[in-house]
């Protein structure tokens, strides 16, 4: 696949998801849709991007913004996870949708069990453990349902993420499951939108 041809293909994507997100309806039913429309881009052969990646979460995690929509509206993100340590339990401030790329993802879906009246501490539990290869998906829900860490297996897995909003334009949540801990930090150096030829991070 040339890459002119795979940028087209990753803007005809974000172009048909922000549409679906403008006739959404208030229980959100056009999410599962844009999941489909990741996971069929995914699974084509050549479609992961040659950009650079910033550092995210303060670890081993690289990724950058693709395309986003007016103020943030409909980013699509490209994730790195290493599988030497996996992310911090973290927020997204948004509803999103993870799909593989490469590689095979560990994902940890945590869950809030207090009603959130504390900014500097949460009860948290363990949902469910899971791990997911090339073209399979997770969607998850939006705030407080939007918590889980992630780590690549044996190697490093790429993904694409969708998210409702840009995650980074406002400090992401990182939760200490042990101690209730909560502290704010921006995720990565820059939010702004990357690009397809030109990516800043």
């Amino acid at each position: 696949m040339t890459a002119s041809t795979r940028d087209e293909l990753i803007q005809a994507f974000h172009t048909r998801a922000l549409e679906l997100l403008d006739t959404d309806n208030d229980s959100g039913t056009n999410r599962a849709k844009i999941a489909r429309l990741l996971q069929e881009l995914a699974l084509r052969p050549g479609i992961l991007p040659d950009v650079d990646l910033a550092r995210l979460h303060d670890t081993g995690s690289t990724a950058t913004i693709l395309h986003q929509g007016d103020d943030g509206r409909g980013a699509l993100m490209l994730l790195r996870l290493p599988s030497e340590a996996p992310t911090p339990v973290h927020n997204h401030n948004t509803w999103g949708v993870a799909v593989v790329i490469e590689g095979t993802n560990r994902y940890w879906r945590w869950e809030r069990l207090d009603d959130g009246s504390d900014p500097a501490r949460a009860e948290l539990r363990l949902g469910e453990v899971f791990d997911h290869g090339p073209g399979e998906y997770v969607v998850w829900g939006d705030p407080p349902h939007d918590l889980h860490a992630q780590q690549g297996v044996d190697e490093a897995a790429y993904e694409f993420v969708f998210f409702g909003q840009n995650p980074n334009l406002q400090p992401r949540a990182y939760f200490d499951p042990d101690t209730g801990q909560i502290t704010y930090a921006a995720a990565v150096e820059a939010a702004s939108p990357a690009g397809m030829t030109s990516p800043t991070g």
